[in-house]
């Protein structure tokens, strides 16, 4: 396994695609602009990635990190990813109609990691979340590229 694997977001998503994951590591400004959207201190804007969040993190009254609801809800049902849940509650199904929305399906994704290579599947994942003009990362509710405005 790599460093990546706590890019394996516990529904599905590519972790390093996160507007959040991603302002904390590419760009104050962003940071700060998500900060004073949510109404909160520009540190609390942080996540290390969905494998990390039970381990360290904030506890800000944000729905980000460990106040993600899929990961409590996991948490509390004692698994890993919602693949491994047989309710497909609410929560988990809106989080999916809005990825669609971005040309993310967290069905297939959460299928390839639970049933394939997850090191094959963060592999092409960092290659489709890569700004083909800059190489960048690129974030997944972003309409541009936050490096290079492609």
């Amino acid at each position: 396994m790599t460093e990546d694997t706590d890019l394996v977001g516990r529904c599905g998503l590519y972790c390093g695609s996160c507007i959040i994951y991603r302002a904390e590591r590419d760009s104050e400004e962003l940071r700060k602009s998500i900060a004073e959207r949510n109404d909160c201190k520009v540190e609390e804007v942080h996540c290390g990635g969905c494998q990390t969040l039970m381990e360290y993190g904030w506890d800000a009254d944000k729905v980000w990190g460990k106040n993600c609801e899929i990961v409590n809800c996991l948490e509390s049902k004692n698994l890993e990813t919602c693949y491994d849940c047989e309710d497909r509650c609410r929560k988990f199904e809106d989080w999916y109609k809005e990825m669609l929305n971005h040309n993310e399906d967290l069905k297939k994704n959460l299928k390839w990691i639970n049933e394939g290579d997850v090191e094959d599947w963060l592999k092409g994942e960092r290659e489709r979340w890569s700004c083909p003009e800059c190489g960048n990362p690129l974030i997944i509710n972003l309409e541009k590229c936050h490096h290079c405005g492609k």
